[in-house]
């Protein structure tokens, strides 16, 4: 989970990069739109693992 938090987070940052460097408003809306997915796509995997967490930590009784 932490390797796809991670992989996120770079294409995020990629598609910051890339939109500092253009100056055409067409590809930038793009660009936007798929960096916000990846800040989602981080966001309900952070959300994942916590779940994880929760799970392992909670008592099982069979």
């Amino acid at each position: 989970m932490y390797e796809d938090i991670a992989a996120e987070e770079k294409a995020r940052a990629t598609y910051q990069w890339i939109i500092d460097i253009s100056d055409d408003p067409f590809i930038n809306d793009s660009l936007k739109f798929l960096r916000e997915r990846e800040i989602v796509h981080s966001q309900r995997f952070h959300e994942a693992v916590e779940i994880l967490k929760e799970e392992r930590d909670r008592k099982k009784v069979f």
